[in-house]
């Protein structure tokens, strides 16, 4: 009889294949994006009037995370050679879930700090790299609705987030807020246990170097950077200021108000899916020029502030907030192999986390200034019109450099 031998981590299981990695990676990036995040949205006047006590330390919070999610962007495109994709989200659901565990349990303000930190961070080690394994786990055909799929994972945890606190409240009232977090945490540990044991992509050779500057590889990339910042300021102003902005100039009550903002969320879900299959089918720029116009329109919506225009912009706004990132990272996928996407688009999510941390500030000024926020939604179209123009610079379907669709490295 041969003596028992201890079995490394991973040794003799099979890789697993799209059915398997998929709903893994929509889970982890309802982890990545709906716990810590945007969560905090929907947590934030609770959490001030408990324990900050201070709006301008809890919007400081905010930019800390989101802070903290660039650097995280960074860390993954400057060791995209050495972290495999798979490995940064495992490490990055750890994170996360460390991070809104500190959150649920935060006894003073600095640990909210180290909270809000740690979900950040992680954050991007997850959602940098997801949409790579996804689109190299599926043939080209299929990688827009693969990447897509993955994106909804975003509304997902917005959803799931607002339900959860929502519950909470109905049960221990408005001002609990501990036991969201806590119950997220528990949710991301499962996760992020799954995600250990089979989130595990066949690997890849990589032939050379890879460096952030990959992102020179992808044909239209200029136009594809551009867009994405345009994107990012546009949000940042429609989903910081919608609620406000219909409750104080078009004099929506706060269910009203909240009630649109809640059909954005639901329509994140969709978008990805939607868009992303809609890009397999009449090329990348297209589908994201129209995504972008699309978003050009809702925007501008919003100022008539009446019905059935709020409805009708957020069911486009939300389609095309999730619908625009998955193209895109679709057009990286097309060009490159895992890890050289996570690095590109790791390098086009920082110009799109800068221009997050400029368009509240820049909205709430411009709302100051004028006494109302039609010119802040106006900027925010003219901004989205901007990633259209750069969006129709790209080359034409069939002029990227395709990929064979090789499965992520592990």
């Amino acid at each position: 009889m041969r003596p028992l031998r201890a079995r490394r981590p991973g040794e003799g299981r099979p890789p697993a294949g799209p059915r398997v990695l998929i709903p893994l990676l929509v889970l982890s990036a309802a982890v990545a994006q709906g716990f810590g995040r945007f969560g905090y949205a929907l947590l934030l006047p609770a959490v001030n009037a408990d324990l900050v006590h201070s709006y301008a330390v809890a919007g400081l919070l905010g930019t800390l995370n989101l802070t903290a999610y660039l650097a995280g962007t960074l860390v993954v495109s400057l060791t995209a050679e050495r972290l495999a994709p798979a490995t940064s989200v495992r490490a990055g659901l750890l994170c996360s879930t460390a991070g809104v565990a500190v959150l649920a349990l935060a006894p003073s303000v600095p640990v909210l700090v180290a909270g809000m930190v740690l979900a950040g961070f992680g954050g991007a080690l997850i959602w940098v790299p997801a949409p790579g394994i996804a689109g190299a786990a599926v043939p080209a055909s299929r990688r827009g609705l693969a990447i897509g799929i993955t994106g909804s994972g975003v509304g997902v945890g917005v959803v799931a987030s607002s339900a959860l606190t929502a519950l909470v409240h109905a049960v221990a009232g408005p001002s609990e807020w501990r036991a969201v977090w806590g119950i997220e945490a528990v949710l991301a540990a499962l996760v992020a246990l799954a995600a250990l044991r089979w989130l595990r992509p066949p690997p890849t050779p990589v032939a050379g170097r890879v460096r952030i500057s990959a992102l020179r590889a992808v044909p239209g990339w200029v136009g594809s950077m551009l867009s994405y910042g345009g994107y990012g300021l546009a949000i940042a102003v429609y989903m910081t200021f919608l609620v406000t902005a219909y409750q104080h100039d078009a004099g929506f009550a706060a269910g009203h108000a909240s009630a649109v903002f809640a059909l954005v969320g639901v329509c994140i879900v969709a978008g990805g899916v939607l868009v992303g299959r809609w890009s397999d089918s009449v090329g990348r720029r297209a589908a994201m020029t129209w995504t972008y116009v699309g978003m050009t329109g809702a925007v501008l919506l919003v100022p008539v502030g009446a019905e059935p225009w709020a409805v009708l912009s957020a069911v486009v706004f939300g389609l095309a907030l999730s619908g625009a990132p998955a193209v895109l990272a679709a057009h990286l996928a097309d060009s490159l192999d895992p890890r050289r996407f996570a690095a590109a688009f790791g390098a086009v999510t920082l110009v799109f986390g800068l221009a997050q941390l400029v368009g509240p500030q820049l909205g709430g000024w411009i709302a100051e200034r004028t006494g109302s926020f039609t010119v802040a939604f106006l900027v925010a179209a003219g901004a989205a019109l901007a990633a259209a123009l750069a969006s129709a610079t790209l080359p034409r379907r069939g002029a990227a450099r395709a990929v064979p669709a090789a499965p992520a490295a592990d």
